[in-house]
């Protein structure tokens, strides 16, 4: 735990390398700090992710997939090339944010980096080249 109160842990997912997610209690947010490497802002890629993290509260989404954005904000912010994904809880239904934040970074891997982005996974996570 911080100073602020935030708590912070490292894990092992979709990379070789531990990913940083932290808790911020106070404005009730999963930060994964971070969890981009090497996207200049601005840049395609930047502005892709944005308008893809926006487009999960996206009503023509399935419910699994839908972000309900009464119950939780999601934003990108990109810092010195480096983007963090911020889940904002805002009913106090935390267990809700918690599994949709989950589910939004993996499809960030598993749908928005896949295809367009191959040279950056291989480049920046190992991922196969083949």
């Amino acid at each position: 735990m911080d100073r602020s109160g935030n708590l912070e842990c490292r894990f092992l997912w979709h990379a070789p390398e531990p990913h940083r997610l932290r808790f911020e209690p106070g404005r009730g947010a999963l930060v994964f700090v971070d969890l981009l490497p090497a996207v200049p802002y601005p840049s395609e890629m930047d502005r892709a992710l944005r308008v893809f993290v926006a487009g999960r509260s996206g009503e023509e989404l399935p419910a699994h997939r839908w972000i309900d954005p009464k119950k939780a904000g999601c934003r990108c912010r990109n810092r010195k090339g480096k983007m963090s994904i911020d889940v904002q809880c805002l009913d106090g239904d935390f267990e809700y944010a918690v599994n949709k934040a989950v589910k939004l970074v993996n499809e960030i891997f598993l749908k928005f980096l896949a295809g367009p982005y191959d040279g950056y996974m291989i480049e920046h996570f190992g991922a196969p080249e083949e």
